[in-house]
């Protein structure tokens, strides 16, 4: 298969969005980036992180960005969306986060900066408390609300609108509730 067809396979699946090591493992050479982003082929959205410029941007570039910059050496993402934007994608509330949150590994490091609108929590998370959701790992509905509680980062009203919408969608069960007397108040 030719490189061009590789790369937007995976661009496809990631928004439109592709890191610079992804390209080189389709058969793009390093020094042909430039060429491509000059030609018009190419977007640089972020450091080794392109976009192919006949995809359109929407709501989820952004989500994909940040994904792909939170790569380690493998190329592999090592964060996942969690507190307030892991709320908004199950869509528990009527939070309109102002910036995207993610939980990446305590050992995490980068040398390229953050974006301004991205909060990062250092925490090991285990693999039961993380599902892919929308094609994201996303911290679970109920580690989602237990990491809201303990941060205090939700109003009364709104912890129990979210509370109450997750058990209405199936997200969590009233046994669930039982196991974390903290949220069980907010579902009487």
């Amino acid at each position: 298969m030719k490189a061009y067809k590789k790369l937007n396979q995976i661009a496809f699946m990631q928004g439109g969005l592709f890191t610079a090591k992804q390209a080189e493992a389709c058969g793009y050479t390093r020094s042909n980036h430039h060429y491509h982003i000059k030609a018009g082929h190419w977007v640089k959205t972020a450091w080794g992180i392109y976009r192919l410029a006949y995809i359109p941007v929407d709501e989820m570039t952004s989500y994909w960005r940040l994904l792909l910059w939170s790569n380690n050496k493998k190329n592999e993402p090592t964060a996942v969306f969690s507190h307030k934007t892991a709320l908004s994608f199950y869509e528990l509330s009527d939070i309109n986060p102002n910036q995207i949150t993610m939980t990446v590994p305590k050992d995490f490091q980068k040398r390229s900066k953050a974006f301004k609108a991205l909060k990062i929590y250092k925490r090991d998370l285990l693999k039961k408390e993380i599902k892919q959701f929308k094609g994201f790992p996303v911290t679970i509905p109920l580690k989602t609300l237990l990491d809201i509680y303990k941060e205090g980062a939700l109003s009364e009203n709104l912890m129990e609108q979210a509370i109450k919408e997750a058990l209405e969608k199936g997200y969590i069960r009233k046994k669930d509730l039982k196991k974390h007397f903290e949220l069980a108040r907010y579902a009487l």
